[in-house]
């Protein structure tokens, strides 16, 4: 943890500022400045309710170790490079990042927040425009963002309930929250947390799982009646074998008609996209796999109609908002 992080670091239950105790710190830079110095473990005590909470290899911790999120903490640690753009050879997530956002690519000065950030793919795109970088995780897959990411000058790594977030009102001049929405218990309140920390005239942009007729042929939300009951580790060998069936029998009917083998793959609910982007056959297979078991294995998954994130905003005071298919089914921007 750097340790210029305190002085926008707040705690989540009295909203007071917090202390550092008990501190072991580790140089990252030659000049040994405010800014070059990590804060390897330590504890963080609330000045105002007293409230202690831990820093562990080198990350503040907000939440328990045991929580709702734990297949999310399985899967980014199994999968913990699959989806970076290195990996897949072709850069998905910069282009998803640079497109959704729709922001500029030089935003030295500002503050950016990314609110469920998994293995960290999206973290070094937020790094990349020169902003400071503030990321976390309710699950370990912070984890896995560390490690992929630490060495990047300018983002710091808290994990942390985006319902409890550990920072005031009014913080970042950008947020943004991709593919996370749907998986927490109250997608509005999350999204309400969210918005509150997005400064007077900043941005706050996230995406949604859409609801709609087709979803009732999905077949992972039948498969998810008995799949999220079952703990992660457990449920992944069972998923594997599974999704190599299904992979194995939509692959004969690829070459016939890929509409047609996409489909069926839904409708088992299992994920395929062979033939949309040059990847390589092995990696092609590994991201599919991982998005099969994203699919089946949160303890939530809760996707909204348009018109249901278009309510969120009834007599909200934001200045401008838009509401539109997209990434991951429903785009929301937002100008606070």
């Amino acid at each position: 943890m750097k340790l210029t992080l305190l002085e926008i670091l707040r705690c989540p239950e009295s909203g007071h500022h917090l202390a550092l105790a008990d501190r072991t710190d580790d140089a990252r830079g030659a000049r040994g400045s405010r800014e070059d110095i990590d804060i390897e473990s330590g504890t963080l005590q609330c000045e105002g309710c007293g409230a202690r909470y831990p820093i562990i290899r080198s990350i503040p911790r907000f939440v328990d170790a045991g929580n709702y999120s734990q297949s999310f903490g399985y899967q980014w640690t199994k999968f913990s490079r699959t989806q970076l753009d290195e990996n897949l050879g072709v850069p998905l997530s910069a282009e998803r990042f640079r497109t959704e956002t729709g922001w500029s690519a030089s935003l030295a000065g500002e503050r950016i927040l990314e609110a469920g950030s998994g293995m960290g793919r999206f973290t070094r795109c937020a790094a990349a425009t020169g902003a400071e970088v503030f990321t976390f995780d309710y699950s370990q897959a912070i984890e896995a963002n560390y490690s992929n990411n630490k060495h990047l000058p300018n983002v710091n790594f808290l994990q942390a309930d985006i319902c409890r977030p550990p920072f005031a009102p009014d913080t970042f001049d950008k947020v943004f929250c991709f593919g996370v929405l749907q998986h927490t218990p109250d997608p509005r309140r999350s999204f309400d947390s969210l918005l509150a920390l997005t400064k007077i005239n900043g941005e706050f942009v996230s995406d949604i799982y859409r609801r709609s007729w087709k979803t009732m042929f999905w077949g992972q939300y039948y498969l998810r009646v008995i799949t999220k009951r079952i703990p992660p580790e457990k449920l992944f060998p069972i998923v594997e074998r599974y999704f190599s069936v299904v992979h194995a029998m939509t692959g004969l009917l690829l070459p016939i008609n890929s509409h047609f083998s996409k489909l069926v793959s839904l409708m088992l609910g299992t994920a395929d996209y062979r033939g949309l982007y040059p990847i390589r056959a092995e990696t092609m297979r590994e991201w599919c796999l991982l998005d099969t078991f994203d699919k089946l294995s949160p303890a939530y998954d809760n996707p909204q109609s348009v018109a249901d994130v278009t309510e969120w905003f009834a007599g909200s005071p934001v200045s401008r908002f838009v509401v539109r298919p997209g990434y991951n089914g429903i785009e929301i921007h937002v100008r606070r």
